[in-house]
């Protein structure tokens, strides 16, 4: 009886053990004679941290246009959103607020909020602080530095103390009222304020994005956790000057913008667009991402850097870029499958994937738990990009199941 009862047990143990990391293996496996292959479901036993790219959307009111507010054009879009078109300078807290409710229905940890030092984004802002509420997606700030430096000209790091005095006071400022509030998001292992380092190459003209982003750490005592938001699709951490031999590497830059050795400036990196033009890496769309993600985690890994793996619910540019060679990535609807609504007219056309069994969504956000690093960070672009059909913002076409599925893949 007592050799029984050692060995239940021992199984009960082993059992465990499985279980307790069952969504991040020990040991990853790839396929050893295949590049496409099948994602495995990986069950939520810890959730994740969910953040998600927010743009602030606003209406041209002489023209009647809704504007893109990065890009400043015309923007037309993928499925006709439940709020309509908005203007959040004129209709902030009817917007905002439903946005934050929403986001706490969908289980989103962060909206990651554009700062470039001026403008309307301070008054968003200050509605998100009086607003929020526990179990509301807190805030991390995205810095854009291209404020304060011209594109061209002498004005440096190193020639200008001016500006960088005057940047100091504006960083100090913005970590003292906004970052470092109960309602901005701090990291989970070492509650440092999170933000997004954004358009670095703006800052080009900078001698050493190492140089800057200590001068950043220096003026709030080291108390953040910076991401570099990489802006375009899949690259390879030896663009950021990764090297398998010995770790980092120096010398000239690279395109004329970064030094080599940039990935030391930076806590973690992330891409802004998974879709792709290639057929290839298109047919094997989830397996080659796994791979791009897991070999971005295990260069780091060494470096004590980390890889925030970038998901999208979905991907039609063709409205805003009738030329575009990019492959769509479809949504899914129970009992209807896979699909696109390309437009927000009655008559948009339709594009149908018969041949897709499971939510594209739900496999994205296989890869993303299969890649996560130690804070768990997963991040959805975006939240309300109607032009590109990437929206977690709902739609009437698809109402809130979006929220839904977001929550059910992420959180416990």
């Amino acid at each position: 009886m007592k050799t029984k009862i050692i060995i239940t047990l021992s199984l009960i143990a082993v059992l465990i053990a499985v279980v307790a990391c069952e969504d991040r293996p020990d040991t990853y496996k790839f396929p050893t004679d295949e590049y496409f292959y099948d994602i495995p479901d990986v069950p939520v036993t810890e959730d994740y941290v969910v953040g998600v790219s927010y743009d602030n959307k606003y209406r041209d009111t002489l023209e009647n246009k809704w504007w893109n507010s990065t890009e400043k054009r015309e923007e037309w879009y993928t499925g006709a959103p439940q709020l309509g078109e908005y203007d959040m300078r004129q209709e902030l807290n009817a917007t905002l607020h439903q946005h934050m409710d929403w986001g706490r229905e969908a289980g989103i940890d962060f909206f990651i909020f554009s700062w470039g030092g001026h403008g309307y984004n301070d008054t968003i802002i200050q509605e998100f602080a009086r607003y929020y509420q526990q179990g509301h997606p807190k805030l991390v700030i995205r810095f854009d530095p291209g404020y304060r430096f011209p594109r061209s000209g002498t004005d440096t790091l190193l020639y200008n103390p001016l500006v960088m005095d005057s940047l100091r006071f504006d960083f100090d400022s913005l970590y003292t009222h906004v970052m470092n509030q109960p309602y901005a998001y701090k990291h989970k292992v070492n509650n440092r304020s999170v933000m997004v380092l954004t358009n670095i190459t703006n800052t080009g003209n900078i001698p050493s994005i190492n140089q800057f982003n200590a001068f950043l750490r220096n003026t709030v005592d080291n108390n953040i956790w910076i991401m570099a938001e990489l802006q375009g699709q899949w690259t390879s951490p030896e663009r950021w000057g990764w090297h398998a031999k010995n770790g980092y590497g120096g010398g000239a830059p690279v395109d004329g913008w970064l030094c080599p050795d940039s990935i030391k400036a930076f806590d973690a990196f992330f891409i802004t667009d998974i879709s792709t033009s290639n057929k290839d890496r298109y047919d094997g769309f989830y397996s080659f991402l796994d791979y791009n993600y897991k070999y971005w985690q295990n260069a780091l890994e060494p470096l004590g850097k980390e890889y925030v793996p970038t998901i999208m619910p979905a991907f039609d540019n063709l409205v805003n870029n009738p030329l575009s060679n990019n492959y769509l990535i479809p949504r899914w609807k129970e009992g209807s499958g896979a699909y696109v609504i390309s437009g927000n007219e009655p008559d948009a056309p339709q594009y149908n994937w018969s041949n897709i069994k499971e939510n594209p969504y739900k496999t994205l956000a296989n890869v993303a738990k299969r890649n996560v690093g130690p804070s768990r960070i997963v991040m959805i672009y975006s939240w309300n990009n109607f032009g590109n059909g990437t929206n977690l913002e709902p739609t009437q076409e698809f109402g809130n199941e979006y929220l839904q599925y977001t929550k059910q893949f992420f959180k416990k």
